[in-house]
Parts: structure tokens; C-alpha cells; sequence
């Protein structure tokens, strides 16, 4: 254990030393590598700059392509780190949920020439603290240009990073994009895919942005991908107009499945949905939800804590 000395006193603290980390930490890798040397998980372990300085540090992690650090505390050091590893340049899914990475954290990784790590496939920065730098950054970026799966739901990004998306050149690979419980609104409804950007994007996740039938006819009219299959649009205040304009796009002739329940559209606009006469290809369309009494549902049955800025 660490010693401590405050004044005339000496104690040991319950904090472990950094070799005390050490020699644990990289015992429990060898474990994991011997079960599979493909993934290594750290969820829940309050890893921060002595954590990563081990992980990064350990002599062979040539053979794994995904690594799970969500809930813990990562922030800027730490990112730049793992991003900067030699022994990380092969990794392919990296998920980062649950942490304290700031939009100057992905500003700086996404401008960085020393990052390594250029070859993610899938990025999970889900609950963190982004706001608009941060996705407008990574839409940009040549770091983030291999990425087939992206997960920034649960953060506060808004109008400028659906502007980037719209018209990014870099992320011509992403498959599936999750912004749920943003700030996309009415405005970038129709402003994300405003210049035929994400043209091979196959599931999209708006859920919980509020983007109201204004944003979703805007959306319903945007030049969507072709290749759209799966849509969540559940809580977004869409009433018959949005449904509507859904169920008579011109757009979403690829689309398979469709979530959108907790909305506002009664009878009519179901209607419409369910007989989806421009959408020859819906085979599983979600009408209702229940609200549930789970702490991950409760947002939902408070509309007033959907976003900080909301007003009756």
C-alpha cells in the first residue's frame, strides 16, 4: 500500500501505489488475453491516468481489436494516451461511454498527427460531455475516417454538428450513427443530410431530440441515404403532420423497420404509417412503447427533463 506522511504522522493510505497497480492490472491482462486475445474489458474500475499509463504500457497487445473502458475516468490525458499508443494502432472498437471526455478532448484527437489509433471501426462516446466542437470535429477528421459504427447519444450536440454530418467527406464508411438524446431539433431535422453526407448510413437513432413535426418534415424531405433501413424517431413530440410526411416520403423507400412510439399522432397518423404506401420495404414498424418505471425510462414520463432549455 502506499505510505503517507501528513505532518508528524505516517499512515498507510488505501490508495495502492502505482507498481501495486501495476503488477495487479497486468496479471488480470494476461488473464483476459489468455481467454481471448482479442478484447480486453475494464467497466466500472475507475481507471484514469495510472490505469491507461499500465494498460498502454503492457508489453504485447499487438492481438486485441476491442477494448471496453466504459464507466470510468477518462478524460483528455487518458484519451490522448490510448489514441497515441503503439500497442493500441490495430484496435478496432474502442468504447469510452460513461466517462469524463470533453468536446476538447475529441477536438484534440481529431486534429492530432501523433494518433495511432486510425483504424476504429466502431467508437462509443456515449454519456459523456460533448457538445458541438466534438461532433463537428470528428465529422471532419481523417483520425475518425474508418468508422463504420458511431455512438454519441446521451450528450448535448446539437444544429452545428448536424451540419457537419450533412456534409461530411471523411465519414463516407459509417453504417450506423446513434444521436439519441440530443439537441438535433426542428432545424436539423432537415439539415442532416442538407449536402448528401452519411451516403452509406444504414440505422440512424434520433431518438429523444425533439424535433417535432417541423423537423421531421424537414427530415421526411432531406436528401436521406439510400440505403436507410432502421429509423428511431421514439419522443420526439411528432404529431399527425410528422407521421404524415413520414409515411408519404419519397426518401425512406429502403427503410425496414421504424421505432416511433412515445409520440404525439393518435389514429390518423398511425394509419398512415401502418399502410406505408411509400415505404414498399417496412416490415417492422413500432407504434407504441411502454414507458416502464426503470430508472433508464424516467426521462421519458418528465418531458421537462428531456433537455435543460425545455418549456412548456
Amino acid at each position: 500500500m502506499a505510505i503517507r506522511s501528513d505532518g508528524d504522522s505516517v499512515y498507510e493510505s488505501g490508495e495502492p501505489g502505482f507498481e501495486e497497480k501495476k503488477e495487479k492490472l497486468e496479471n488480470e491482462i494476461r488473464t483476459q488475453l489468455a481467454e481471448d486475445p482479442t478484447v480486453l474489458t475494464f467497466t466500472g474500475r475507475r481507471f484514469a491516468m495510472d490505469e491507461v499509463a499500465i494498460l498502454t504500457g503492457f508489453a504485447d497487445l499487438k492481438s486485441v481489436t476491442k477494448l471496453d473502458l466504459r464507466d470510468n475516468q477518462i478524460a483528455l490525458e487518458e484519451m490522448k494516451t490510448l489514441f497515441e499508443a503503439e500497442g493500441l494502432e490495430q484496435l478496432l472498437d474502442l468504447d469510452l461511454s460513461v466517462n469524463y471526455v470533453t468536446s476538447e478532448a475529441v477536438v484534440e484527437i481529431a486534429e492530432s498527427e501523433t494518433v495511432r489509433m486510425k483504424n476504429l471501426k466502431a467508437l462509443s462516446l456515449e454519456d459523456n460531455r460533448l457538445k458541438d466542437p466534438a461532433g463537428v470535429a470528428i465529422a471532419g477528421s481523417k483520425n475518425f475516417s474508418q468508422l463504420e459504427w458511431l455512438n454519441l447519444s446521451w450528450n448535448e450536440i446539437g444544429l452545428e454538428s448536424a451540419r457537419a454530418l450533412g456534409k461530411s467527406q471523411t465519414l463516407t464508411q459509417l453504417i450506423f450513427l446513434n444521436l439519441e438524446r440530443n439537441y438535433i431539433g426542428e432545424e436539423g431535422g432537415g439539415i442532416l443530410f442538407e449536402e448528401g453526407g452519411l451516403s452509406a448510413l444504414e440505422a440512424l437513432n434520433l431518438s429523444g431530440n425533439r424535433m417535432g413535426d417541423e423537423g421531421v418534415v424537414a427530415f421526411a424531405q432531406s436528401k436521406i441515404p439510400p440505403g436507410l433501413k432502421t429509423l428511431w424517431l421514439t419522443n420526439n413530440s411528432i404529431d399527425e403532420d410528422g407521421a404524415r410526411a413520414l409515411g408519404e416520403s419519397n426518401n425512406l423507400s429502403a427503410l425496414e423497420t421504424l421505432y416511433i412510439g412515445r409520440n404525439y399522432f393518435k389514429e390518423d397518423g398511425a394509419k398512415i404509417l401502418h399502410e406505408h404506401k411509400a415505404l414498399p420495404k417496412l416490415k417492422k414498424l413500432l407504434l407504441h412503447e411502454e414507458m416502464g418505471e426503470d430508472a433508464g425510462y424516467v426521462n421519458y414520463s418528465r418531458p421537462e427533463l428531456l433537455r435543460p432549455d425545455y418549456e412548456e
